[in-house]
């Protein structure tokens, strides 16, 4: 009794010194990043592997492909084995999840009667998105939401460095998922090698995570942390992602209320500073956004994605065209769409989301924007950023279906909110 005692008392003081340093209990577990538990390391391993590992060369092969395959097989079938361990939860996206998981299956009936794909070959292009349970893995495993977060901060940290060191080993690299020169080599952008690496999520959560922090306790770590994370962003060569990241960032200090002349100087010096450098960092950038006029080609992948497309369809209007299968018509349909007339849905954001799984699918993703703004006081202020983000940029990116790593990872970061929200309410709420 007297050892449990002790350790109380001392837990007690280290909360204590924790607080009085200015951190808040919450945040003990992300204290310190290298620390992990059994459970979180074998989670963070799987993230790491179900995303590619940072798109490390080969991650695209068949033997990997055929792995993660088998990877979600077991995990939806352990995960719905275990549905009621969550039965009796409180979990708002519960029925978002659902309709993430099961509508674009559906998505076999228009590929069938408007474009004449086997039904087997569309519900394997579909199986992607059992990858949503994750989600709901998540709950069953009851890991803590602090845990993550060390983990998606770790990985921004480690995302960036492989953003930054890639610039000075090309033409050696080991992550990569892009390719786009006749040579089969790396695009180059403003002098900057696109390597293009997976975990620019990551690297935002990162990002807002300890601008939030810095905000509050203006600690030099988070300060680091958040350079460390806008080199990576910046090295990505993604100008909407640079631009809404920029966005955001002025955004939070209204989202917390530290609307504050030093404040302002801040990120007003450090604008300047961008500002006067503009033509070394962004020269490219410019250069193709002054280059955008009314024919622009993305410009025509919305109207064609959004109206020609569907033909008037309303089978295609309510479930859309489903998702294309090598090598059946479809696939090679799209395919030429691409290659020859640079039509791409992956381009157009919401539309291409339309496009693929029609508006019943859209409908939902605008739902989810609606209720984090609705409950944006008992959602974390980088969360608030993130979410921002995405909404901001899902005129041209994708953020939920489509790809592996974008549904794992945004299942770990649905979860992040989930739990956010509900702390925070409950915290409020006493």
């Amino acid at each position: 009794m007297q050892t449990n005692y002790k350790s109380t008392k001392f837990e007690s003081y280290f909360r204590y010194a924790l607080r009085k340093r200015g951190i808040h209990q919450s945040e003990i577990y992300t204290y310190n990043l290298m620390k992990f538990d059994k459970k979180t390391l074998g989670i963070a391993l799987f993230l790491l592997f179900m995303t590619g590992i940072f798109s490390i060369k080969g991650y695209d092969s068949p033997i990997y492909k055929n792995a993660t395959i088998t990877v979600l097989a077991l995990l939806a079938l352990y995960t719905f084995l275990h549905l009621e361990k969550i039965k009796n939860e409180h979990i708002r996206f519960r029925k978002f999840i659902w309709g993430l998981i099961l509508i674009p299956f559906l998505g076999f009936i228009p590929a069938y009667i408007l474009h004449g794909q086997g039904i087997g070959m569309s519900i394997i292009s579909a199986h992607i998105h059992v990858g949503y349970f994750i989600f709901f893995f998540l709950f069953i495993t009851k890991i803590r939401e602090q845990e993550v977060l060390k983990i998606f901060c770790l990985f921004g940290i480690c995302w960036s460095a492989i953003e930054i060191i890639q610039q000075f080993t090309y033409p050696t690299y080991w992550f990569a998922t892009r390719y786009e020169t006749d040579d089969r080599g790396i695009e180059i952008r403003n002098g900057i090698y696109r390597f293009a690496v997976y975990g620019v999520n990551f690297g935002l959560i990162l990002l807002f995570y300890c601008f939030e922090k810095f905000m509050q306790i203006k600690r030099r770590s988070y300060l680091v942390g958040m350079l460390i994370a806008l080199i990576g962003i910046y090295l990505l060569a993604t100008r909407q992602i640079i631009v809404m990241s920029a966005v955001c960032l002025f955004a939070g200090l209204f989202i917390m209320k530290k609307i504050s002349i030093g404040n302002f100087m801040f990120l007003g010096i450090f604008s300047i500073i961008i500002y006067l450098n503009a033509n070394s960092l962004f020269g490219d950038f410019i250069e193709i956004t002054k280059e955008v006029d009314e024919d622009y080609i993305r410009f025509l992948a919305y109207e064609f994605y959004g109206i020609t497309y569907n033909k008037g369809s309303v089978l295609a209007f309510l479930l859309g065209n489903g998702t294309p299968k090598f090598p059946s018509e479809y696939f090679q349909e799209i395919i030429n769409y691409q290659e020859y007339y640079g039509l791409y849905r992956g381009d157009v954001g919401l539309i291409g989301i339309y496009s693929l799984y029609g508006i019943v699918y859209v409908i939902m993703i605008i739902w989810f924007y609606w209720y984090v703004f609705r409950n944006r006081k008992y959602l974390s202020p980088y969360l608030q950023m993130y979410v921002l983000y995405m909404a901001g940029t899902s005129v041209m990116l994708l953020h939920f279906g489509t790809h592996l790593t974008t549904i794992v990872t945004g299942s770990f970061i649905l979860y992040l909110i989930e739990k956010n929200i509900a702390r925070n309410k409950s915290t409020k709420t006493n």
